[in-house]
């Protein structure tokens, strides 16, 4: 479960975090990057794949909270793609729609576009105001229950917070058949906050723990697959983008690729003098 923090409510536990090299790099993209304030025009995506081969996939946002389409979700599905990243979709639950409309406004919305992995939203949105923690406890459980019938080739993924998810969602063992991407945002000092704006600022500060979302709420660490640390990513045309780093043997199999295997280190101890003994190792391949 973790190391528990004695300082912190009963039931949290610290994030847990693995060796950089076990990560990839992907980055969330919407109709917000792009590369006119207010025409919106989409991004050339093979000029920014070109400039950015430290990126190994894209999550794009395929609907808003509402359910209607994103503009710009075709451009960067097909763009991406072309590059060879790996791609996902995310996707918002909606309590004020039954299950079966909200997918028949996703299918509207991935228009045929439907990638392998699909992620879905669950933070405070426009369409939650006013929804009791019962009401979206419910929709969580009845929706992955219900994801295998509607998407079953697709693996699944909920985004969400520690701190939300602890506050707004009454777990039951069904939960914790679910994998999340957590948000943990860098707060070094509790002011100001800390906004990293590419990947190698966040590699400095690794493993991250603060008091604003570092916790894993009541997500077990063996489901937390992914993280994402800031909002504030500086590698986009106009605006900002999310920065994630996701497990490379959660996201490895999805897309057929096979999850390389460390080679386990031999120890040898030598006891001898050292101005009498001439070592040399030579490599012999895996």
């Amino acid at each position: 479960m973790g190391l528990p923090d004695e300082s912190l409510p009963q039931g949290y536990y610290l994030m847990p975090w693995p060796s950089l090299d076990q990560n990839e790099r992907w980055v969330d993209w919407s109709w917000y990057q792009n590369d006119g304030t207010t025409q919106h025009k989409p991004f050339d995506v093979d000029v920014f794949c070109r400039n950015h081969p430290e990126v190994d996939g894209a999550i794009i946002r395929a609907v808003w909270p509402d359910g209607s389409t994103d503009q710009h979700y075709a451009h960067y599905y097909d763009g991406f793609l072309r590059n060879g990243k790996k791609v996902a979709a995310y996707l918002w639950p909606n309590p004020q729609k039954t299950i079966a409309n909200m997918v028949k406004d996703w299918n509207t919305a991935l228009s045929g576009r439907l990638p392998k992995l699909l992620g879905y939203d669950w933070e405070e949105a426009s369409t939650f105001l006013g929804k009791s923690n019962t009401q979206l406890t419910s929709l969580m459980q009845s929706l992955w229950a219900a994801l295998p019938g509607f998407y079953g080739e697709q693996t699944h993924i909920f985004y969400s917070r520690g701190s939300w998810l602890d506050s707004r969602i009454t777990v039951g063992e069904w939960f914790h058949s679910i994998k999340f991407w957590l948000a943990n945002y860098i707060y070094p000092d509790d002011n100001p906050p800390l906004m990293a704006t590419h990947w190698s600022e966040i590699d400095k500060f690794l493993p991250i723990d603060n008091g604003f979302t570092p916790r894993r709420g009541p997500v077990k660490v063996e489901n937390v697959v992914g993280w994402q640390f800031s909002s504030f990513g500086k590698i986009v045309p106009n605006g900002t983008s999310d920065m994630d780093y996701f497990l490379k043997s959660f996201v490895g199999p999805i897309y057929g690729e096979p999850v390389p295997v460390p080679s386990p280190k031999v120890p040898i101890e030598i006891r001898a003098s050292l101005d009498k003994v001439d070592i040399r190792i030579v490599d012999n391949g895996p």
